[in-house]
């Protein structure tokens, strides 16, 4: 019985085509076609609304997010689900973010008495979350305060009233930059042109306005108009957080072609110096479709952010121009398409406009980045967006 079962399965595997002697034909089972335009953000509706100003956003180490409402005078912490949980009122705040400590760095104005004259000048506030009540922005108090220009010089100018802190950016040790704007741009001035960006350690002690060596100089005076700013330190709290000193910013001057630029920090025989890295791969559309380096490609990067994964991507928020715009590290717009789909170049996936649509905004001010969700300040719609790539789901 045995035998007469194998000889007709023998049989059978023969009939179907030489058995050991002919390959199958698969011409029958079609290729996979994939069409990029499936790669793209998408928005999770609904929006956070219910803001009156929105300017920052930062994602904390505690893993809740903080938004700085310039208008209503507010930080205001959500969860990750949009409930506000606390506010703090510090009227005009316009930045904000967290150190590993779990404080929060906000920048602010005060108003201050110089020579019997009432002035209002740009600080810096250190809030501690943490008091003998409990943990959270409910429970705030202020520990530290850097008035401009005091925390470097002890004269004032009038000029020093226009002033303003724009972004605070942490690194992994706790020190922190400091994008810095002001109408006093000699770069001769002691402590800097009032355009700077500045380092303070993570005692709020002023350190330098950061000095950048190129290919042909040392520049006081490299940072025109700087505003975005993002160090590769991003949460969670881990080991492993980045302990990079290098950072990115976003220039506004209108002067400025490159608007984007990656500094590093390098050590040398006489101490640590700061370049501009030209390692941007610019022009060959066989790579990518867009390049972060192309001249002219931003009007005001005023918001800059990180993604995480083990191929992070630069996020650039141009206020001027209403878009956000995506990119690889190495300066291709775009995103890594997914394994298999047979494309070869990153995917653009970019998005804006003018208008309040869902991939619409008016001057998007801020981003941040966590648990693949992209936050976008859409300041000129008064609302938070939420977007998720499609091939993160």
């Amino acid at each position: 019985m045995a035998k007469r079962s194998l000889f007709w399965a023998a049989l059978l595997l023969v009939g179907c085509g030489d058995f050991w002697g002919r390959k199958t034909d698969l011409s029958f089972i079609e290729v996979p076609q994939y069409d990029a335009a499936l790669v793209a953000y998408v928005p999770l509706l609904p929006y956070w609304e219910g803001f009156e100003g929105p300017v920052d956003i930062c994602i904390g180490y505690d893993e809740l997010i903080y938004v700085a409402d310039s208008v209503a005078g507010q930080v205001v912490c959500l969860d990750q689900a949009g409930r506000r949980l606390a506010s703090y009122a510090l009227p005009g705040v316009h930045a904000v973010a967290q150190d590993r400590r779990l404080d929060l760095l906000v920048a602010a104005p005060v108003d201050t008495v110089i020579g019997g004259q009432r002035y209002r000048l740009d600080a810096l506030f250190r809030l501690r979350l943490q008091s003998p009540e409990g943990y959270g922005l409910a429970h705030a108090t202020v520990v530290s305060r850097q008035v401009h220009p005091f925390y470097f010089k002890s004269t004032f100018a009038l000029s020093d009233t226009l002033v303003r802190f724009r972004r605070i950016a942490v690194r992994g040790d706790n020190s922190y930059y400091v994008t810095r704007n002001g109408p006093d741009n000699d770069p001769l001035k002691f402590g800097g042109p009032d355009d700077a960006v500045l380092l303070f350690d993570s005692q709020d002690r002023w350190q330098e306005a950061i000095v950048v060596q190129t290919s042909t100089e040392v520049r006081t005076d490299f940072f025109q108009g700087v505003w975005g700013l993002v160090t590769p330190a991003r949460p969670p709290q881990s080991p492993f957080v980045s302990q990079s000193p290098n950072f990115w910013v976003g220039l506004t001057a209108p002067g400025v072609a490159l608007k984007v630029h990656a500094i590093l920090r390098q050590e040398g025989e006489q101490g640590s110096f700061y370049t501009v890295s030209t390692a941007w791969q610019q022009g060959d559309t066989s790579l990518a479709d867009g390049f972060l380096a192309t001249p002219g490609r931003f009007l005001r990067p005023e918001g800059l952010a990180l993604t995480g994964g083990a191929r992070p991507y630069l996020l650039v928020a141009d206020a001027g121009r209403d878009s956000v715009y995506v990119f690889t590290l190495s300066g291709l717009e775009g995103v890594y398409p997914p394994t298999g789909s047979g494309l070869r170049r990153p995917v653009k996936v970019s998005f804006g406009g003018t208008g309040s649509g869902p991939l619409q905004m008016r001057r998007p001010t801020a981003l941040a980045h966590a648990r693949q969700i992209l936050y976008v300040v859409d300041s000129g719609n008064r609302r938070i967006m939420r977007l998720r790539l499609t091939t993160d789901f």
